[in-house]
């Protein structure tokens, strides 16, 4: 579809504007504010932000009701929506979306959320799909659609799919509607994908998290001049950024020196999401070996650069707060964060729980265990978990705050086979 050129306002326009009257007026409110319908996908099409005119044109319910993200299927919901929807050719609205969400998701029978429906909603759906021709995306497509209301009769409207690396975005203009003023503020693709990240809607769904903690950075800070200092750490932290998003890591507020990142399931499979969190613990402490190795050289010092790293997994209400980014409420988060206390020179340690979430052949090509003490030494041996209070002596006071993990059966990560990076990566 041959995209619309857009440009920005001239001083004129804007001045001819507020001589419109008010259907044609132009609109100056963030993008959540619009009151056409309107909503807004993740890749795997589970809406993250809707209006209240889209969910009682389109659903007829608040989806702000629904936990998961697996509920709020575009698909699932349109399919499920009639009689409640005020749109009597629900399935052309179907139709639409399938041929946008074609370049994200595979055909019904293929999509493991998908194939889950009912036989009768599932035949109805693939014979719906319409597959896109192209394979690339357009930022700004629009077409003229017309949708039939139950009691309003016909009424045609410009509908706008805006990509984003985040999702899709679904805009249903009514037709008399001024259109410029729309696709002027879709220009501002930041400011856009801004305005409705932190309006999505929470959702409770399995995730693995990854805690990071920079060792003894309040020394290195001090050894360094301030100069230095940043350099080392935006060093440090463009590297580490290479890794997070190779391995889909979402960023998640920590206080210090450190880093918190999400890793979330998937419903194309049941463990990667795990198996990306540990592969990313792998790589970003290989890639800080590099860079203590480098700085050793140049400051010709005796400080350690090295993580210390904790990951657990668990299943947790995850959301957008403004002032502390993308967080998870629940003791996922808590437990990553002590495993990352209890890891000490660079060890990354993680939970009996998570490793269990992988298959055996996966296992296989990792190198866990613990480090035990015998007669002839400290021995390392492979494929064992320990209860952290069997680890550490939780009566002293510097290990008061492992308490509340005492109990967890955990393990060290040490090594991951080359072919098995090499293959998810």
């Amino acid at each position: 579809m041959k995209q619309e050129k857009v440009t920005p306002l001239t001083v004129k326009e804007r001045e001819d504007e507020r001589k419109q009257p008010n259907n044609k007026r132009r609109f100056s409110s963030g993008i959540t504010e619009i009151g056409y319908p309107a909503y807004m996908v993740n890749r795997n099409w589970e809406i993250e932000w809707i209006n209240q005119s889209a969910e009682e044109l389109f659903f007829g319910q608040q989806l702000k009701s629904l936990p998961t993200a697996e509920e709020r299927n575009l698909f699932r919901l349109a399919l499920k929506a009639f009689p409640k929807t005020k749109i009597k050719n629900i399935e052309e609205f179907i139709s639409l979306n399938t041929e946008a969400a074609s370049l994200d998701i595979s055909s019904p029978y293929d999509n493991p959320t998908l194939r889950s429906l009912p036989e009768e909603e599932l035949s109805l759906l693939n014979k719906l799909w319409k597959k896109k021709d192209t394979k690339q995306k357009s930022p700004i497509e629009k077409k003229e659609i017309t949708l039939e209301q139950l009691q309003k009769g016909k009424k045609s409207y410009h509908l706008i799919f805006c990509s984003f690396r985040e999702g899709t975005l679904a805009l249903f203009v009514p037709k008399e509607v001024l259109l410029d003023p729309i696709m002027d503020m879709l220009l501002g693709r930041e400011k856009v994908i801004r305005d409705l990240i932190v309006n999505k809607m929470p959702s409770f769904r399995s995730l693995c998290v990854l805690v990071a903690d920079l060792q003894n950075s309040v020394k290195i800070s001090a050894d360094l001049p301030p100069a230095e200092y940043f350099e080392l750490v935006s060093q440090i932290w463009t590297k580490m950024e290479i890794s997070f998003r190779k391995f889909h890591g979402t960023q998640g507020k920590h206080v210090g020196d450190g880093v918190v990142r999400f890793f979330l399931a998937e419903p194309e499979s049941a463990y990667k999401y795990v198996l990306n969190g540990l592969m990313c613990a792998f790589e970003i402490r290989k890639k800080l070996a590099e860079i203590n190795s480098e700085w050793k050289i140049r400051k010709k010092w005796t400080n350690e650069l090295c993580f210390n790293i904790g990951i657990h997994e668990g299943r947790e209400w995850f959301g957008y707060i403004p002032v502390n980014q993308f967080t998870a409420l629940g003791d996922t988060v808590n437990i990553a964060g002590r495993l990352s206390d209890f890891a000490r020179n660079g060890s990354i340690w993680t939970s009996k729980h998570l490793i269990s979430l992988l298959p055996p052949e996966i296992q296989q090509k990792l190198v866990f265990g613990i480090h035990r003490s015998s007669p002839q030494g400290v021995m390392f041996i492979a494929n064992t978990f320990s209860r952290v209070m069997d680890l550490v002596d939780l009566s002293k006071p510097e290990n008061s705050k492992f308490v509340d993990i005492g109990t967890l059966s955990v393990t060290e990560l040490v090594e991951i086979d080359q072919s098995l990076l090499e293959r998810e990566s």
